[in-house]
């Protein structure tokens, strides 16, 4: 596919997970005496935020600091490695699905996270939770949308080959 702006992909192809690791030092959940934990915080040192861990603890029936801490684990290391493939291959349709590819996982991590889906603990913080939800539907309509104008430049190659 012959892209018109290609610098203008490469950047938002590394925007979009740049953005994912700021929104991880945004607010996460306030638990009341201490200040506000971020989801940063709370995934390097959660020994450190035994009250955030309480807190959830109210609101999520046998909760498990592992949970969350895997979920974002498999999203930071994929981000990473999206970011990488960026740069060394720029914009092709690999970099197109390894990033939706990263955002279905984003999706799925997050929506069998209970700590970081929609929940009434929504109320005290988890702005980070709806930015990182937003930055996985991001990730995929960014590849859904690199990938459908290859489809149809393949469309319009096939119909000038057809006529010759």
């Amino acid at each position: 596919m012959k892209i018109e702006k290609p610098h203008l992909w490469v950047l938002a192809y590394i925007a979009v997970p740049v953005l994912y690791f700021a929104a991880l030092f945004l607010p996460y959940y306030h638990a009341g005496g201490g200040g506000v934990t971020s989801l940063g915080a709370y995934f390097w040192f959660p020994e450190n935020n035994v009250q955030t861990t309480s807190f959830l603890a109210l609101f999520y029936e046998a909760f498990r600091v592992n949970d969350l801490i895997t979920a974002l684990w498999e999203t930071q290391l994929m981000a990473i490695f999206v970011i990488v493939m960026t740069l060394i291959l720029k914009v092709r349709g690999v970099t197109a699905i390894l990033l939706g590819s990263w955002g279905v996982m984003g999706l799925i991590s997050f929506l069998t996270t209970r700590s970081l889906t929609f929940a009434p603990v929504l109320v005290y913080g988890g702005f980070a939770s709806i930015i990182m939800l937003l930055l996985f539907l991001a990730a995929l309509s960014l590849s859904a949308l690199y990938l459908l104008g290859i489809y149809r430049e393949y469309r319009k190659a096939a119909v000038i080959v057809k006529q010759s």
